[in-house]
């Protein structure tokens, strides 16, 4: 095989699925976190067992992440607009994914509403958009960078007390830099 020529071929539908449903399972995991630090009041795994009837509400909303990922999965891995950026894309929603998991484990309370909102459904909408205008490379990687650092530099908002009461008044910026960040990363290297 030529040398340079693994980079112009699409990943293989196993692969996607794979990379996508280990996605989809992070993301139902941070739904759990997050809806048991809303319902219960804590993030502990004890808290959800002493919850009581709102434990419901816990498995009802990861039930929702993962049954909307798995059937957006299911169409956009067959699609030939996501082949050639298929692989950044997911690169993006990774790290992206990975800011709003280490920032509800570090601090819950503060983020736990805004990571509800990302996860049902803002997400989505940024993958959605990624095949639009993949060609350009530049704009794209700006998009997905400056989404990335916007997005961190919200989430450091958070651990800053003078910023923490405004912490509602920002959630549009992170859930737009969220959606930037995967837009960004869906282009043709």
């Amino acid at each position: 095989m030529p040398k340079g020529s693994s980079r112009t071929r699409p990943l293989e539908l196993q692969h996607k699925a794979l990379l996508f449903v280990a996605s989809v399972l992070v993301k139902t995991f941070l739904m759990v976190l997050v809806s048991t630090q809303m319902v219960c009041g804590s993030t502990d795994p004890r808290a959800l067992f002493q919850c009581g009837p709102n434990a419901a509400y816990v498995g009802g909303s990861a039930a929702a992440v993962a049954v909307m990922g798995f059937a957006f999965a299911h169409y956009l891995i067959r699609l030939k607009a996501f082949n050639r950026i298929f692989a950044t894309m997911m690169g993006a929603d990774f790290i992206v994914t990975a800011m709003y998991f280490g920032v509800a484990f570090i601090e819950p309370e503060p983020v736990a509403a805004k990571t509800m909102i990302w996860l049902f459904g803002t997400w989505i909408l940024g993958m959605l958009l990624a095949p639009f205008e993949s060609e350009e490379r530049i704009w794209k990687k700006l998009s997905q960078y400056g989404g990335i650092a916007a997005l961190g530099a919200l989430f450091t908002l958070h651990f800053i007390p003078g910023f923490a009461e405004m912490g509602s008044s920002y959630t549009v910026g992170m859930m737009v830099s969220s959606i930037l960040a995967v837009f960004g990363g869906g282009r043709q290297k």
